[in-house]
């Protein structure tokens, strides 16, 4: 019998029994599998079991839900291999009809688009191992975002794990910005050359143009031509290629995760840009509910004290 196990946040390694036929997964108690984290829907995921094939479709989440690092349509019915994560809200879910008792052991059996992976991309030319990496960075990240620390801290760790695995790359930042002025509040960086750590740590011009546009930007060849008007910053910093994506929670742009490599041209490819847009909306979504409970927080405090 197929079995959906959680594969990160507190109930990590719970399994629920499907049925044949239609499945329905949510916050609420009335869905055959109940999840319990806030960021899930009460009615998130219908799942249609028909004999050894498994159809999701999302049902209006409010934070979507993602295969493969592809957000989902509302209502478009899509099938799903066993064993391949499932992303709805921070939870991170996968189909089976294996015990799966350890993520290393699920780790092993995984595949992830072999044929997507490029031979000189910005990952690690052992496409096994950068399986592997590129899965554990997503259940890392996951289970980063779902032990409710610090902001700060929570994006310095997995900056820390986007060095781990994009070998490639020279520099990275979180930049965090005020939803509705668009305006700089916070940012998180960090280089692989410690005299540059106290600098920006990103291109300025990419990161206003994407938190502008709302749109993300890849720049694999400074040298083509493509984005002129951003190729002179990136070659008087000699820096080869570059990629920026907003983080976008409920249609405002909350900031913009950037990467850039000074080692070799065509470093991004369409992989890498579906990963740190999958990225993007999961640090979105974790940011907006560290604001809203900010905020619920200074009003509560503001009627205690009768200002």
């Amino acid at each position: 019998m197929a079995q959906l196990y959680l594969l990160n946040g507190p109930e990590r390694g719970r399994s629920f029994k499907l049925r044949e036929g239609v499945n329905f997964v949510g916050r609420s108690l009335d869905n055959d599998v109940h999840v319990e984290e806030t960021t899930v829907s009460r009615k998130h995921l219908k799942i249609l079991q028909k004999g050894e094939q498994y159809f999701i479709t999302d049902l209006k989440s409010l934070n979507g839900t993602y295969l493969d690092g592809a957000s989902l349509h509302p209502g478009q019915e899509v099938e799903v291999r066993e064993g391949v994560p499932i992303a709805i809200g921070k939870c991170v879910i996968c189909i089976s009809r294996e015990a799966l008792r350890e993520s290393s052991t699920f780790m092993d059996t995984m595949e992830i688009r072999r044929d997507a992976i490029p031979k000189n991309g910005i990952f690690s030319e052992d496409r096994d191992k950068t399986d592997r990496e590129k899965l554990q960075f997503l259940y890392d990240v996951s289970d980063i975002l779902g032990r409710s620390l610090p902001l700060k801290e929570a994006l310095e760790k997995i900056l820390d794990d986007i060095f781990t695995v994009m070998k490639g790359i020279d520099r990275g930042a979180f930049i965090l910005v005020d939803s509705r002025t668009r305006k700089v509040t916070e940012a998180v960086t960090k280089s692989k050359k410690p005299a540059e750590e106290k600098k920006a740590g990103y291109s300025r011009r990419i990161v206003k143009r994407v938190l502008e546009k709302g749109n993300p930007i890849v720049i694999s060849n400074m040298r083509t031509g493509q984005h002129d008007e951003l190729v002179d910053t990136l070659e008087v910093s000699k820096i080869e290629c570059a990629l920026c994506v907003p983080m976008v929670s409920r249609s405002q742009v909350l900031g913009a995760i950037y990467v850039d490599s000074r080692q070799k041209a065509h470093g991004f490819r369409e992989e890498d840009l579906y990963l740190f847009m999958d990225l993007g909306q999961r640090i979105a979504l974790a940011i907006d509910n560290e604001r809203f409970s900010s905020e619920v927080s200074r009003i509560a405090e503001s009627l205690l004290s009768g200002d």
